[in-house]
């Protein structure tokens, strides 16, 4: 059993690895996320840099490994704690494969609501920056192929960028 849990792990490395660009990803601290919630990260690599990388989660159908700055670390544990992120400085966060999201609008969404679908993202980098996202300025349209607004509203809002085009 021992050895299947190796290669799980280097699975889950590699899948995280996979979220950003190698320069970030090959000395990126590497997480996965806990069996129950309220439960610590688990470190499956320490790192040299100040990313963090995540393997795809198994809880969304669509691929979203994910690759946070120290900013979005922060807004990470504070949407999980739901309190307050504080966003002192921009941060900036790499979704390489894409993303599978419950909502658009709802940061606490675990599925999509009843007769809508996941939001399923293209390859994209995110972007949080202190204050409030100015929503006359950009789209909150997932589907728009434009950066948009996720979360918009909420502590938790944050600019999309898609780095390729939506995959139909």
């Amino acid at each position: 059993a021992h050895e299947s849990d190796t290669s799980k792990e280097e699975a889950k490395i590699k899948s995280a690895m996979s979220a950003a660009p190698m320069t970030i990803a090959k000395d990126a601290r590497i997480v996965d996320y806990p069996e129950k919630p309220g439960q610590s990260l688990i470190e499956l690599r320490e790192g040299t840099n100040a990313w963090t990388c995540f393997p795809d989660w198994q809880a969304t159908p669509g691929k979203d490994p994910m690759c946070f700055d120290k900013m979005w670390m922060q807004w990470f544990e504070a949407i999980n704690a739901a309190t307050d992120p504080n966003i002192k400085q921009p941060g900036i966060a790499y979704m390489l494969q894409g993303g599978s999201d419950a909502s658009n609008t709802d940061p606490f969404a675990m599925k999509p609501k009843k007769g809508e679908q996941w939001v399923s993202a293209p390859p994209h980098i995110m972007l949080i920056v202190p204050g409030k996202l100015d929503t006359t300025l950009l789209s909150t349209d997932h589907h728009s192929g434009e950066p948009w607004v996720m979360y918009a509203g909420t502590p938790y809002e944050h600019v999309m960028i898609p780095v390729e085009e939506e995959i139909n």
